[in-house]
Order: C-alpha cells, then structure tokens, then sequence
C-alpha cells in the first residue's frame, strides 16, 4: 500500500475543476446506508437539531447521566482512533463504535488524535498528539513539515498509519455502516502536531488532508464516509470538494448555552455553503436560541467526562446517595437537560427513522447499568 504516491497537481487540478455542489456527498456511489444517514442529515437543516456526545472511558456514565435524567440518550456517538496502532490507549474505543452503530443503528462519528512519536529511530518510547510548545505533559515535536516530504521516516510513519485507519473503516463500511469522519480536527490552533505554526506548516497541513483524503478515496475506495472538515479557519482551507460539513470546536471561557450566532456566520462564510456543524463543544446551545438567531448547527458534541457528570480534583465522577453519577451544573444542569431532550426539534436516539422502536436497544454499557440496577 506505502507505494502508492498522491499526484498533488493532478489531485488539486481535478478537484478545481469540478464544481461544488453542497446537497450532494463528495463520495460517488455511497454505500446505501450512507447515503440514507446523508439525506436524513440535510432534511435536518433549519428544522432540527441532533443530539451527541463525545465518549472515551468504556463505563460511559455519559448515559447514565442522560438516561437517569431524561430517559432518553443522544442519537450521535462520537469515538476516537487514538490507540490504533498501540501508541496510546484506545483502541478499544472501535470495537465500541461498532457495536454501537451495528446494535441500536445510532449515528456514529469518529475523530483521531493522532499519536505520533517524538523520537523517530524509537517510535514507542514518547508519542502524543499534543505539540511541544504546548502545556501538556505528554507532547512530540514530529515534524509535520518533514511527515510530508517522500522518503523522510515520518512520511513512511504518516502513511502506514492512514492506511491502518483506512483498513479499520473499511471493517465499517463492510458492514455498511456510515461513519462521519473528521481528521485533522482544530488545526487552526498550534496545540496538536498538524497545527498552524506558521505558512510552511499550513501548507504541509493541506497536503496531509489531501494526502488523507487521495488515498482512503482512490487507493482504499472506502464509500460509507461522510467526511467534516474542522479547520476552524479560512487560512487553513482545503478544497470544498474534500468535505462535506464544516465542524467547529467551540469551548467559551465562561460556559454558556448561547447560540453561538457570530461563529456560525463566520464558518458558514467561507465553506462554500457547506452543512456546518458544532463538532465539539463545552455546553449544548440553547435550541430556542438557535431558531431564533438562525445558528443551524447541524449536531452538538459536548466532550467527554466533567463536561457531563460532576468530578472530583482526580477526574473521577461523583456519586450521589444512590450511587449514580449526576449533571455537572457548570455545563449543564438538570432542568436544563430535560428541558433540551424533550424539545420536539432535538433529535436523539429513538427519534432516528430507522431506530427499532419495538426492540429499543441501548449501549451495552447502559444496558448493563439498567439491569444491575433491577436487581
């Protein structure tokens, strides 16, 4: 697979030449379930909007926090390929993902924080996705501007891992279950390896998604993805006809349930009238704030954890006398998630056309929760 180059003029050439045209998927001949979650998303717009959540721990008190509030969980589930290939924990995140989509038909999306190593003659020693400029302790200085120049060790790196993602969605799509896909995620910001750090590592960015983008389309011919271009900046822009829903990652300083209008505006003003989305979030905007400002976010996708459920300084939830974990007040309270999940333009898990309604399956983590609490 590593032998197969991407022709960036012939790609950027041909992608030029074809005109772009918003209604349609940028995949030729989806896969059929695709192409269904695809019309169910534009027949959304300006009319309702999708419930999701962001997951990472297996317990995924996320929904029970949900559920035991509202009795109702989010339609959109998002997972994340960050230990795929054995750099990081995570990897068991996909077998979730797919058993979430294959067992209750929910929506999925999936993101990648990508880990990559710092020291590339022993790639296991220190990886992570965070750049060494950042707060974090765990970071890498991999060289994006050196990842995409042929024949250097951290293009051979860049490449087995795309075709390792690419090898785990096409499992997906033989299954045909569609995923939204969002790489590359706030690469307007200098805190992951693929971020802006100035106009060579912009342009090594847009190669990178054009690299991503060439082969899972034209060497793997993956057709189950709908794919969400999260650049968050007109700088950072790629061909329109590389995506299909603008995403954006909004967490205010001070939490607040507004609409998020002007931000709206800004991103639907330079994607080429593009669906666009709220991608990841602090607090779930208010619906009727969004109807009356007309910020048609597409789906919202609080992060994981303290953004839902109350935690201690350790990170760990925090029980009530029933031992359930309970609504973080910060991001959002119980009157306003039963208010949120009752509004009739909320769309969440059992909303969804296809959702069996006889069977009404959940996640097996909340299942399981359910039934020990039956006995």
């Amino acid at each position: 697979m590593t032998k197969y180059r991407t022709d960036f003029s012939a790609l950027e050439k041909r992608l030029s030449e074809k005109p772009v045209t918003p209604g349609r998927l940028i995949t030729d001949d989806p896969t059929p379930n695709t192409r269904r979650l695809w019309e169910f998303l534009r027949s959304c717009k300006g009319k309702k909007y999708i419930s999701g959540q962001q997951y990472l721990w297996e317990d995924e008190k996320e929904d029970i926090v949900y559920y035991s509030v509202t009795g109702k969980i989010p339609a959109i589930r998002g997972y994340d390929f960050m230990g795929i290939s054995g750099l990081a924990r995570g990897y068991d995140q996909i077998g979730r993902a797919y058993d979430w989509a294959r067992r209750t038909g929910g929506i999925l999306t999936m993101c990648w924080h990508w880990n990559a190593p710092d020291d590339m003659e022993d790639i296991s020693r220190k990886c992570s996705f965070y750049y060494k400029t950042t707060e974090y302790p765990h970071k890498t200085g991999f060289d994006i501007i050196r990842a995409m120049q042929e024949g250097t060790p951290e293009n051979r790196f860049v490449i087995e891992e795309i075709d390792l993602v690419a090898g785990a969605l096409k499992m997906f799509e033989q299954a045909d279950i569609p995923v939204i896909w969002r790489p590359l995620h706030e690469a307007n910001g200098n805190w992951f390896w693929w971020g802006n750090r100035g106009e060579e590592s912009v342009h090594a960015y847009k190669k990178l998604w054009y690299t991503i983008f060439d082969r899972f389309m034209n060497l793997h011919k993956l057709k189950n993805l709908i794919w969400v271009w999260n650049g968050q900046s007109p700088e950072m822009a790629v061909n329109p006809n590389t995506y299909d829903i603008a995403g954006e990652d909004i967490y205010p300083e001070q939490p607040t349930h507004a609409s998020q209008i002007a931000k709206y505006r800004e991103v639907s003003g330079y994607t080429a009238g593009k669906l666009v989305t709220l991608s990841e979030c602090g607090s779930i905007p208010d619906p009727e704030e969004m109807q009356r400002d007309g910020a048609d976010w597409l789906w919202w996708l609080p992060w994981w954890g303290s953004f839902v459920y109350d935690c201690d300084e350790r990170g760990r939830a925090v029980l009530d006398e029933n031992g359930m974990p309970r609504p973080n007040p910060k991001y959002m309270d119980e009157q306003f998630m039963k208010r949120v999940f009752s509004d009739p333009r909320v769309v969440t898990l059992e909303d969804l056309p296809w959702y069996d309604k006889e069977k009404k399956p959940l996640p097996y983590a909340l299942q399981h929760w359910l039934q020990s609490r039956e006995k």
